[in-house]
């Protein structure tokens, strides 16, 4: 149910971060009846990144609590299954699972929100806390006056730099490959075999994960849907370094942008696939037509308030992507944000009740993704590292841990 806060006198929020931490954050602060501005760097409208998302119970739950419903979420799959090099199936599990995309719950969530106080194109720059309020300094000049700043601005947050500068994300020792080939451009052979599934292919120290998602605009009618592609890779910091200069030469500190990505990568990551993937994954590497780069990076944090600041999503804590659970985390933390504002009259309380219950959630969810990753077999550093690799090397371990539901019960989260 949503909280609510009737007896409160207005409050105002002013929110880093246009995409879903930022979005859950101010549909549950406006449930509590604060005033809420959303700041967001870009200066176009947050659409069309493609990526898919892979549904929890928890981003159900918050998504009908903060209004944004679930209707018409995504794509619905019966099962998942590994493959072998020859495309044989090597063991399945039954799951029906809900695969959704980051465009989707962008446009379900961006409904909650006021045209007139979403604003584009202004980049947070610094804050003062003072007398119980903050001080937001934008570029150009612009300043707001807040009882609270949230940082919903992501794993790179400009305000966790300027609170915590020492919280850095590490990078994990590998990266993804990633692209959604349209469904009308795949072959019949992959539209039948792999298509209408969660697929696993697992090669020596890789991992790729096949899955259908919605089409441009959220069209979910059959062949106008993408199939969401990701191809987990090992490469050192070294090497990433070096896949960081783009096509003009320019070296970027974290990764490059989509379309700068040179073309000696791609003809690189081309002939790898056709050394390697069966035929139906082939398929979706050539039918790609802007794959991406994306550097896998996490970090956890001591704390996520600071003074009147609250950190929410992976601006919080990062998690490596094998649970699929960033944007289920984001409702939560912005949940949690909200129902403390509410019972609590005094603000300094309610972030303190905040920190209490969300920053070990946080830790949990990072250190669950670390375990999971060692299926790469990248720093192994204790005796523990070693077993869950050795386990993950079995195509059903890794299916039946990666991006299956209700993980966080088993560290006594409910």
């Amino acid at each position: 149910m949503p909280v609510s806060s009737p007896k409160r006198a207005k409050k105002r929020a002013v929110i880093i971060g246009g995409s879903m931490s930022g979005l859950f954050s101010a549909a549950f602060l406006r449930q509590i009846g604060w005033d809420v501005d959303v700041y967001e760097k870009s200066s176009v409208p947050l659409v069309g990144r493609g990526a898919g998302i892979t549904t929890h119970p928890e981003l159900m739950d918050a998504l009908e609590a903060s209004g944004a419903g679930t209707k018409d979420l995504g794509v619905e799959v019966p099962k998942r299954f590994s493959i072998d090099r020859n495309g044989n199936i090597t063991d399945e599990r039954a799951l029906r699972q809900i695969l959704t995309s980051w465009d989707r719950l962008q446009q379900l969530l961006q409904q909650n929100v006021d045209p007139a106080h979403y604003h584009l194109g202004w980049g947070f720059e610094r804050l003062e806390q003072n007398g119980g309020k903050v001080r937001v300094h934008f570029n150009g000049g612009r300043v707001e006056e807040a009882d609270i700043l949230v940082g919903g601005d992501g794993v790179r947050s400009s305000v966790r730099a300027a609170v915590a500068p020492e919280i850095q994300p590490r990078y994990a020792g590998y990266y993804i490959w990633r692209g959604a080939p349209e469904e009308k451009d795949l072959s019949p052979k992959t539209l039948k075999e792999i298509f209408p599934y969660f697929v696993f292919y697992l090669p020596p120290r890789q991992e790729v994960i096949t899955y259908p998602i919605a089409g441009f605009n959220n069209d979910l009618r059959p062949g106008h849907r993408r199939y969401n592609f990701i191809w987990y890779r090992v490469a050192d910091a070294a090497q990433l370094r070096e896949m960081n200069v783009d096509e003009n030469g320019k070296q970027h500190e974290f990764s490059v942008p989509p379309p700068l990505i040179r073309r000696d990568l791609k003809k690189k990551m081309y002939a790898d696939a056709r050394d390697i993937m069966p035929d139906v994954m082939l398929d979706c590497v050539m039918t790609m037509k802007q794959p991406f780069i994306t550097p896998i990076y996490d970090f956890t944090a001591p704390r996520i308030t600071f003074g009147r600041v609250a950190m929410v999503g992976d601006a919080a804590a990062n998690a490596r992507p094998h649970m699929g659970f960033g944007v289920a985390k984001a409702g939560g933390d912005a949940q949690a944000l909200a129902r403390a504002l509410a019972n609590h009259d005094d603000i300094d309380t309610a972030l303190a009740a905040y920190n209490a219950e969300r920053q070990p959630i946080g830790n949990i969810i990072v250190n669950h993704s670390r375990k999971l990753g060692t299926h790469m077999g990248v720093n192994l550093k204790t005796e523990e590292d070693r077993k869950m690799h050795q386990l993950m090397q079995s195509d059903g371990a890794v299916m039946d841990w990666i991006a299956v539901p209700n993980f966080l019960r088993a560290y006594g989260v409910p």
